[in-house]
């Protein structure tokens, strides 16, 4: 199996990274596939300027569609090169299947942190989707953790104004993060206006969810504690802190009711 993780090199055979050509512009087309959603246009600026200056450093990468050479990695210089008016590029024409493809445009992305979170865990949901690939494989194929994959993935439980703030750079990752220990979606959101506005940490972020957690009390909540209390004939309170994490706190008035506790326990 290629790994993604090894980079593009593992991806491309020896024999073709050798035959660079010069393509017409206008025979080239945009991947519609291609894992980035967005293409911040003052980085396409200054690229087009390095472009005007010294040219294209590194080919772009191409695969034949019919009459046409659909883009497969270097999509930024592509648009630079149009921007300045460049009628030919130098370019790599590789075989390869919509998988490879995917793959490839990926990776490039990834390495060269061209994606922010959110597009990042759209395109593991998608490939995970498109190509019936688990966690594991997906994660051995990019070289990282399946943590970190399923992780990402999260992100897309989160509100979609929460997501914007992400893809606008507004909120981190690690941000995000600590938001997803928040069930309710609108104290999420209540809490993402705060976070913005008064410019919090991830850290100062993290104590913010754990007071709010600490503060809030769900349905499923109260109707645990009231059973509890009921079978153990004394007052019981559940703090939540995170996600499946928490402390139950129990109430005795004596050794003699301790004991009765502890004898229901065991029974």
């Amino acid at each position: 199996m290629k790994r993604l993780g090894r980079g593009l090199s593992a991806l491309i055979p020896s024999e073709e990274k050798s035959l660079v050509q010069e393509i017409n512009i206008e025979d080239i087309v945009i991947n519609p596939e291609q894992p980035r959603e967005s293409i911040d246009e003052e980085s396409i600026r200054e690229l087009a300027e390095s472009i005007k200056k010294k040219g294209i450093l590194q080919p772009i990468l191409v695969r034949q569609k019919g009459d046409k050479y659909e883009i497969v990695a270097g999509e930024r210089r592509y648009r630079s090169a149009r921007l300045v008016g460049i009628n030919k590029v130098p370019a790599i024409i590789i075989e390869a299947d919509d998988q490879e493809a995917y793959e490839i445009s990926l990776i490039e992305n990834i390495q060269r942190e061209d994606l922010n979170p959110i597009e990042k865990a759209k395109a593991f949901r998608s490939y995970i989707e498109r190509y019936k690939m688990t966690h594991e494989e997906l994660a051995e194929r990019l070289g990282i953790s399946r943590a970190e994959i399923t992780n990402l993935l999260r992100l897309l439980q989160l509100p979609a104004e929460i997501q914007e703030e992400l893809k606008r750079g507004n909120l981190t990752y690690g941000h995000a993060r600590a938001l997803l220990s928040l069930e309710d979606k609108e104290i999420q959101k209540r809490l993402v206006k705060k976070i913005i506005k008064e410019k919090l940490s991830v850290r100062d972020t993290e104590e913010l969810v754990r007071r709010t957690a600490h503060r809030v009390e769900t349905p499923e909540i109260k109707t645990l504690e009231e059973r509890l209390q009921n079978y153990l004939e004394t007052r019981v309170k559940i703090q939540p802190k995170a996600p499946d994490k928490g402390k139950i706190t129990i109430e005795y008035k004596s050794l003699e009711e301790l004991e009765r506790i502890v004898e229901k326990f065991l029974s």
